[in-house]
């Protein structure tokens, strides 16, 4: 699965439609919301690839929240709402968890509204969903690797891209991020599909 001359193509992209024409269908929009959801998906799809443990922090309880195959964007938007303020009242990992899940949905209808399966099912999902949505041989997906998996910052992709290429960090780092809000766009859509198409009912 890794490339270690993926993210080195990237000083040769000039744009980031440049980017998306070369690896991906295109332009696609995704609200704050739907990033996060996603976001959270990565963080366990390199949790358990990469084995680093992830904090617990609001993109995590976020994420945990919404981890069931409809939810409107309302519902997103008071998730995200919820959390935050939880959280800059103190609230951390499962406490926060627990307490933003007693105020979205409270009493026992929370089992029936929200399906957490285990991470590990999570994460080989996500892995499923990747080998089919983004080429093995991508950036994208090379940043992937390295931003969940080997847990690197986009500054710390750009000097690796800088120390092989001589590519100006500020620069490589533009084109790091480019690849992280790509890769959360084609995966959200992904995932979605993907979702939908097992969760269908199979026709009599």
């Amino acid at each position: 699965m890794r490339n270690s001359f993926g993210v080195n193509v990237l000083p040769s992209v000039l744009r980031q439609s440049d980017l998306r024409r070369a690896w991906c269908r295109g332009k696609r929009t995704i609200t704050p919301a739907q990033r996060v959801w996603t976001r959270y998906l990565l963080i366990l799809w390199g949790k358990h690839l990469g084995g680093d443990d992830s904090p617990g922090g609001c993109v995590n309880v976020i994420g945990r929240l919404m981890i069931r195959t409809d939810w409107s964007q309302q519902q997103a938007d008071r998730i995200v709402e919820v959390v935050n303020s939880l959280h800059e009242q103190g609230y951390e990992g499962d406490e926060l968890f627990k307490r933003s899940r007693e105020l979205i949905i409270p009493g026992t209808s929370a089992a029936s509204i929200i399906a957490l399966a285990k991470e590990s099912d999570d994460a080989a999902f996500v892995e499923k969903v990747m080998s089919r949505a983004i080429k093995r041989d991508s950036p994208i997906r090379d940043v992937a690797i390295k931003r969940y998996c080997d847990r690197k910052s986009p500054q710390d992709i750009a000097r690796q891209i800088n120390h092989f290429t001589g590519c100006d960090i500020q620069y490589a780092r533009k084109r790091v991020i480019w690849c992280e809000e790509i890769l959360e766009e084609e995966m959200y859509y992904a995932i979605k599909r993907e979702m939908e198409e097992e969760y269908s009912p199979v026709a009599a």
